[in-house]
């Protein structure tokens, strides 16, 4: 028997086969074509609330600057409204500025509630930044809530056991407290990281009584 005898002849494919793999064809240019589109519209989605972000966020800042607390407010709120639509919402930095910004804004305005609210919105966000936590507990001391501007100072310490603000604003928060020894303690640690905070301290109410026990 030769080698030709053992071939096994080509079939044809059948109509029925044409078909299935014409819809199989069709079908995948389908899904391709799907996933682009999804794909493109991401990003269109993404680019235009990115956009509009920017824009509320330069706007909000020019308004800050120029002492128009509630236009910047309500700019900073729509900024961030758009960011929350895009893909990098809970890691960006400029996100925890704008919270950070507005938290602010309401203190100057004496709503200190939703500053304390924005300033851990921005420490969610931006847990490595000391400005955050020097901003929530300035913010507590402002409504004279001791106990919580102490708490979030000693939690923020720990992180952070060089920021001479974290120290003065517990030293604030103890003399608030009536405990004379640990404030001066704090009030010591703050002006030797940075002696500024001396002169600070001296017009500082819940301070000056004690600045002249510093070693």
């Amino acid at each position: 028997m030769t080698s030709n005898e053992n071939q096994v002849p080509e079939q044809e494919p059948t109509e029925e086969q044409d078909a299935e793999q014409t819809l199989g064809n069709k079908t995948f240019r389908i899904v391709c074509m799907t996933f682009c589109l999804a794909v493109t519209v991401l990003f269109i989605w993404v680019w235009h609330h990115q956009t509009q972000f920017n824009d509320h966020y330069r706007k909000a800042t020019f308004l800050m600057n120029n002492g128009d607390a509630k236009q910047a407010i309500e700019a900073y709120q729509k900024a961030i409204k758009n960011k929350k639509r895009t893909l990098f919402f809970t890691k960006d930095s400029s996100v925890s500025s704008a919270y950070n910004n507005l938290g602010h804004l309401y203190a100057n305005v004496k709503e200190y509630a939703p500053a304390v609210e924005n300033f851990k919105k921005a420490i969610e966000i931006a847990p490595d930044n000391a400005k955050g936590h020097v901003n929530l507990t300035t913010a507590y001391l402002r409504q004279n809530l001791a106990a919580e501007a102490r708490e979030a100072c000693l939690r923020a310490l720990k992180t952070f056991p060089q920021t001479a603000p974290l120290h003065y604003n517990l030293a604030c928060a103890y003399a608030l407290e009536d405990k004379s020894q640990k404030a001066i303690d704090s009030l010591t640690q703050a002006v030797n990281l940075n002696s500024d905070l001396k002169t600070l301290a001296q017009k500082e109410s819940a301070l000056k009584r004690i600045v002249s026990e510093l070693p």
